[in-house]
């Protein structure tokens, strides 16, 4: 049996819902690959560090995650390596998240000894080329990436010799993927990959259990919203949501994507009575009529379960102290749209006329009415699929070669 490591970002007590699908979904591939794979699970710090979120207490998850520095060497046991989804190469998660997590746990005494541990750990500082000659990387991102980043001597070359070394890469947006096109001198081969929440299929995730939470949605369907968490809610977005319910003939529900109170702006939406679990949260995904939400990895398992999804963003602030996380920024969300033609489904925070408002609305119910998001699914579903072929072939080609 090949065996395989896979490094992921850290999900501290699986807090998280859309970073779990993400993991989820590489398992939900080796699944579908056979028997012949078996995964070993790395990231920084595991999620036990802290007592986990309820709704994922008493879940068998199909992984067990190593604290990736204590077991950096078992790397090299291993037939391939594959770092999967997020901003693990980025300079900024390196500088602010990862570096700022380590210094919260105690792993690293002061932030030159996090980023000299994050170079050997997520940049493979000390490892032989050999071991990058068989390291994959999927559904990853460099958005943010610029040229001073580059300039910097620590980070620069680091970078620039996991991503040209390493055997093959797939970038989660189209622009992080022209910009590792221009690193590897290659512009005839397909860097753009799915995010890797997407190689989760519908069905795939029916082995979490659920409960009677996600299976009872009202006739007619329902719009989950969660919303307040990523973005500030514009003072117009309530009575839009409540328009756009109206127009639908779906009640608004909360959707507990994260563990958080109800902002007190759309208070006047209910929760769904009940306790439910991680696998209720991705269940009840494909039963509703609509998703309104400022998440991410909402957006995305939300698409990607044929359900559309009316993203809220904000325009790009220029940031302005250390602790500005572009891990958060809003562009992502974005350029995820913009990449399957989906714009028509995301809103700005920017102010506008009431009647702005209504010509939206009615555009989007034309779009859900006429088959327009359906198209979406369908663009998006196909992308994975198609990169989802070319990954678990590179890899069976991988593991037949250094086997």
């Amino acid at each position: 049996m090949a065996r395989v490591a896979v490094i992921t970002a850290p999900n501290i007590g699986y807090r998280n819902t859309g970073m779990l699908t993400v993991d989820l979904a590489f398992e939900s591939l080796r699944r579908r690959m056979g028997n012949g794979i078996d995964a070993s699970w790395f990231t920084l710090h595991p999620p036990e560090t802290v007592r986990l979120r309820e709704c994922a207490q008493g879940t068998e998850f199909p992984f067990r995650f190593r604290p990736l520095a204590e077991h950096l060497d078992a790397l090299r046991d291993h037939d391939a390596v594959v770092f999967w989804g997020d901003f693990l190469h980025t300079r900024h998660y390196l500088a602010q998240d990862a570096t700022n997590r380590l210094l919260d746990f105690g792993i690293a005494e002061d932030r030159d000894a996090a980023r000299a541990l994050l170079n050997r750990t997520l940049l493979f500082a000390d490892q032989p080329d050999e071991l990058l000659s068989r390291t994959l990387s999927y559904g990853g991102t460099i958005l943010h990436n610029t040229q001073s980043d580059y300039e910097d001597k620590e980070y620069g070359p680091l970078f620039s010799r996991l991503m040209t070394r390493s055997h093959r890469v797939w970038m989660r947006d189209p622009l992080s993927a022209a910009k590792l096109a221009h690193f590897r001198g290659d512009r005839m081969t397909e860097y753009f990959g799915s995010d890797a929440a997407l190689l989760s299929r519908p069905g795939d995730l029916d082995h979490l259990p659920t409960t009677e939470w996600s299976q009872e949605v009202p006739d007619g369907g329902a719009i989950g919203v969660f919303l307040g968490a990523r973005t500030k809610i514009p003072t117009w977005l309530p009575a839009f949501c409540d328009s756009l319910s109206d127009r639908l003939g779906a009640p608004l529900e909360w959707l507990p994507w994260f563990d958080r109170d109800i902002p007190s702006e759309t208070s006047h939406i209910a929760a769904r009575p009940g306790d439910h679990t991680v696998g209720d949260l991705w269940g009840v995904l494909s039963r509703y009529r609509l998703v309104i939400t400022d998440t991410y990895h909402l957006c995305v398992n939300a698409w990607g379960a044929g359900t559309p999804v009316v993203c809220l963003g904000a325009p790009e602030p220029v940031p302005t102290t250390h602790d500005d996380y572009l891990t958060l920024s809003d562009v992502k969300k974005h350029v995820f749209h913009m990449a399957y033609d989906a714009t028509d489904f995301y809103l700005s925070t920017l102010p506008d006329t009431p009647e702005a408002h209504e010509r939206r609305i009615d555009r989007l119910v034309n779009l859900m009415d006429g088959g327009g998001a359906d198209a979406v699914a369908t663009r998006l579903r196909e992308h994975a699929d198609h990169s989802e072929t070319a990954f678990t072939e590179t890899l069976a080609s991988l593991l037949g070669t250094t086997r």
